[in-house]
């Protein structure tokens, strides 16, 4: 079994996969229900690449049955993506009629526990880097998740909820342009200043 890093992604630096921290909580809701129907329990990324399988079970020795598939999107709380799925499969013989509904619950209940980790950073973004906001002395300013999401800005209401943020830099916002900064956990946006 192997299950991706559950760090957190940190200013540039690429996050790790966002389900990876919600695999234990599949693991202990779905697995017991598969190994009971002798079906395999897999989670992917938005690509399909398996991020964890239930390794106890080889799918490949069981060739000569029919087989049949249980799998539900999870999608991304701040952008509303897929960034994977959650699957049981196995012998159609053995399917219980509630399996998809199972599956589908663990999907929303992946998401609810996204939708908690995601409330943790931006929490904690505010309480890291709001001080960041006040030095820029009423000039206008805002603080990011790393998705772009509006989390704070100074004044109120300058920002729409989202600033395409790419890979940093400069981005053009109401009022002219403004300087991405890397954060840990996210960005400042600060409006850049003209020459006098």
């Amino acid at each position: 079994m192997e299950v991706l890093d559950a760090g957190v992604g940190v200013g540039c630096e690429p996050a790790p996969d966002p389900l990876a921290t919600a695999i234990p909580l599949l693991r202990d809701t779905l697995v017991r229900i598969a190994d009971e129907a002798r079906h395999t329990m897999v989670v992917t990324d938005a690509d399909g690449r398996v991020l964890w399988r239930d390794a106890r079970r080889d799918p490949g020795r069981r060739t000569r049955h029919r087989w049949t598939s249980s799998a539900c999107p999870v999608h991304d709380p701040d952008a509303g993506a897929v960034i994977g799925a959650v699957d049981v499969t196995g012998p159609v013989r053995s399917l219980h009629p509630t399996t998809p509904a199972l599956v589908a619950a663990a999907a929303m209940l992946t998401e609810s526990l996204l939708v908690a980790q995601q409330a943790v950073r931006d929490e904690l973004l505010l309480a890291r880097h709001l001080p960041l906001l006040d030095r820029t002395r009423g000039e206008p300013a805002a603080l990011l998740a790393l998705s772009g999401r509006v989390l704070l800005c100074n004044p109120e209401g300058w920002l729409p909820e989202r600033v395409a943020v790419d890979d940093g830099g400069r981005v053009a916002v109401v009022g002219g342009e403004a300087v991405l900064d890397p954060i840990l956990g996210g960005w400042l946006l600060r409006l850049r200043r003209r020459p006098a």
